[in-house]
């Protein structure tokens, strides 16, 4: 579970420059060995006023015949006036969070072995995680069965407050088995169990007592932070299925399950066909579906205070609602000589969000954009 969305309340500063200049040093100082290298620039874009910038380097390389080891520095740079941010009395928000992870995979005979650690910071959030995953083939490499396993301790503050510190800590247990179906096609079926303990509300979503939705900044309003249980329990489902149709015509479906002990259930399907034009240019195009119900923690209005409740919030991400969303992908690869080849992609699409019972709004327009470089050596 990534950690919850939380919106400072003051201006933070932080220039992407500095995590640019960062992620290319880590790109240029990569062994001759390594393998493979990338960049990539991601950002979205949404009518709520919020904008996320998201450059990453990759860089990986082979410390033994049998032995891979990856670098990845990534920044997440946003910017917003969102409503969550406009009902608690908040000025516009500008903040930044830098990762790095640095991750082993280690090949045996018919088996694999893997551990990565990550560690992230921001202003008024620390986070430190644990990966580690094994899978094996079995008859003639057509099954694999994987189980990995995930452990995350988070320190979730509050900028301007230096006492307000809680912990949160998360762990996730993964299985999947993959069969090989024929030259053509092959299926892969998921499970995930996830359990945080800790802080999982946001310090700066407030909710409005009263009616008529009152916010944060008018001075008559009665406002209370959001509560939300110590403890979520979340199970998730997935299919995965692809099939070529020829050398040039590629199809995939998936669909995931998801239910928690706070209440939520989705669904999610997703539907994609690639197609290989010319030199191996690739294009692809994938529908997402999303659809899910209502926390029963979330309450639209709360118009007095005896209504609150012991756990009340109005994030809108526990709300019922479904969204759309299209993806473009296009992938073009450039040969480096006989030593490599170069890899140019870009990828484009909108998403919309229909709220059933969201306060502010009931709909929500966004676009994400993603541009990347790769060599492969």
């Amino acid at each position: 579970m990534h950690r919850p969305v939380v919106h400072a309340p003051q201006l933070q500063r932080h220039a992407l420059v500095p995590s640019v200049w960062l992620g290319l040093a880590l790109w240029l100082a990569a062994p001759a060995s390594a393998q493979d290298a990338s960049t990539t620039v991601y950002i979205r874009t949404d009518t709520d006023h919020t904008t996320v910038v998201t450059p990453r380097v990759h860089v990986g390389a082979m410390a033994t015949p049998a032995t891979r080891v990856d670098l990845t520095y990534s920044a997440d740079v946003w910017t917003s006036a969102s409503i969550d941010i406009a009902t608690s009395a908040s000025k516009a928000v500008t903040e930044q969070r830098d990762e790095l992870n640095v991750g082993a995979v280690h090949e045996l005979e018919d088996a694999t072995l893997s551990l990565s650690y990550r560690f992230s910071t921001e202003p008024d959030y620390k986070s430190h995680g644990i990966t580690l995953g094994a899978s094996r083939d079995f008859a003639q490499k057509n099954t694999n069965l994987a189980l990995g396993a995930s452990a995350l301790f988070d320190q979730v503050g509050r900028v301007g407050d230096p006492a307000f510190s809680h912990a949160l800590r998360t762990f996730v247990l993964r299985a999947s088995a993959t069969q090989v179906l024929d030259a053509e096609t092959w299926l892969q079926a998921l499970y995930e169990l996830g359990y945080s303990h800790g802080y999982l509300a946001s310090p700066y979503r407030f909710i409005g007592i009263g009616a008529g939705f009152p916010r944060c900044s008018e001075p008559s309003a009665v406002c209370v932070r959001e509560s939300l249980p110590d403890e979520r329990l979340r199970h998730a489902f997935a299919l995965i299925a692809r099939r070529a149709l020829g050398e040039r015509v590629a199809l995939g479906a998936s669909y995931r399950f998801y239910i928690d002990g706070w209440g939520v259930i989705s669904s999610t399907a997703q539907a994609s066909v690639s197609l290989t034009a010319g030199d191996a240019t690739r294009l692809s195009l994938e529908y997402r579906f999303y659809d899910q119900s209502a926390a029963r923690y979330y309450k639209r209005a709360v118009p007095s205070l005896a209504a609150l409740g012991r756990h009340t919030t109005r994030d809108k991400e526990l709300s019922p609602f479904m969204s759309h969303a299209l993806m473009f992908t296009l992938d073009h690869p450039i040969a480096l000589g006989t030593t490599g080849v170069l890899h140019l992609a870009a990828a484009v699409g909108p998403t919309l969000y229909l709220f059933r019972d969201f306060f502010a709004y009931d709909r929500l327009s966004a676009l994400e954009a993603t541009g990347s470089l790769r060599v492969e050596l």
